[in-house]
């Protein structure tokens, strides 16, 4: 589900007015955990959906909260994420309990670090 919000203020707006209160819940705790590990990146929208440049984007759907990051990152941390379902390069929460925070951190940690090593 795209969103049309032109700020994260309206994004978060439109989100809290059509999702379930779990959901809304989830995605608060991903975005809060996203804004934790990297407080200089600057929220904004791209494509539909929160952004942080460099790092993640981050979309609430009708059933799930997706985080998208660099596919290669992904890849290494799947495991750490037993509930979540992933893709190439998100993972997708549908229930509060498969929101492990301090997997997230480390996950995020590095994907900074392979942004930063790749720069051209």
């Amino acid at each position: 589900m795209r969103r049309d919000a032109s700020s994260p203020e309206a994004y978060r707006a439109d989100v809290r007015s059509d999702g379930a209160p779990a959901l809304v819940e989830l995605f608060e705790a991903v975005r809060r955990t996203v804004l934790d590990e990297a407080p200089d990146v600057v929220e904004g929208i791209r494509h539909g959906m929160l952004d942080y440049p460099g790092l993640a984007s981050l979309a609430a759907q009708k059933d799930y909260v997706a985080l998208y990051v660099a596919p290669a990152v992904l890849e290494k941390h799947r495991e750490s994420f037993p509930g979540a379902n992933t893709g190439k390069s998100c993972l997708r929460f549908s229930k509060p309990e498969q929101l492990d925070r301090v997997a997230l951190r480390r996950l995020l940690r590095d994907v900074r670090r392979y942004r930063a090593a790749t720069r051209d």
